[in-house]
């Protein structure tokens, strides 16, 4: 993709961002996942990441930041992406699960994001993926050693 390409398809996220953040709840007492409408928008906002080089990633970083209805519905869609794992057992869902969380890069709260980790992380184990490459691939904000954490034995153990 050309940089102009880029560029504009950087925009059209941004303009798209901003319609989204305003349909999106946000409260700190709640984790809401993407409205039905919405879920192709996180979807395809996630792959685009995955795609994106370092200064595009960071272009994404910036449109989401301060939109806290946005950075809640991430935080969703990571719980969302372990849903569908545990459907499929699609690795596809765990990429696009460490996708919405390093973009959201715990800017919500740090501990729903570790706990959305961990969800995301020991779902993917339960279905017989291994989430370490991934999660050490991803970076982001994403701890490469994650499976470390006492958050992710803790949710082993439920």
């Amino acid at each position: 993709m050309s940089s102009c390409d880029t560029d504009a398809t950087l925009d059209e996220l941004k303009d798209r961002l901003k319609a989204v953040e305003a349909q999106c709840p946000s409260s700190p007492l709640v984790i809401y996942a993407p409205k039905e409408e919405h879920e192709q928008f996180f979807d395809d906002l996630c792959r685009i990441y995955l795609e994106a080089s370092t200064r595009e990633r960071q272009a994404i970083w910036n449109a989401v930041a301060g939109k806290k209805g946005v950075l809640n519905c991430l935080l969703g869609h990571v719980y969302k992406s372990a849903e569908r794992i545990r459907a499929t057992g699609d690795k596809q869902w765990l990429q696009i699960g460490l996708a919405a969380a390093a973009i959201q890069q715990g800017g919500y709260d740090q501990r729903d994001f570790l706990l959305a980790l961990a969800e995301l992380y020991v779902t993917a184990e339960e279905v017989g993926l291994d989430p370490k490459p991934e999660f050490e691939a991803i970076g982001g904000g994403i701890p490469a050693d994650f499976e470390r954490y006492a958050v992710v034995r803790s949710r082993r153990e439920r």
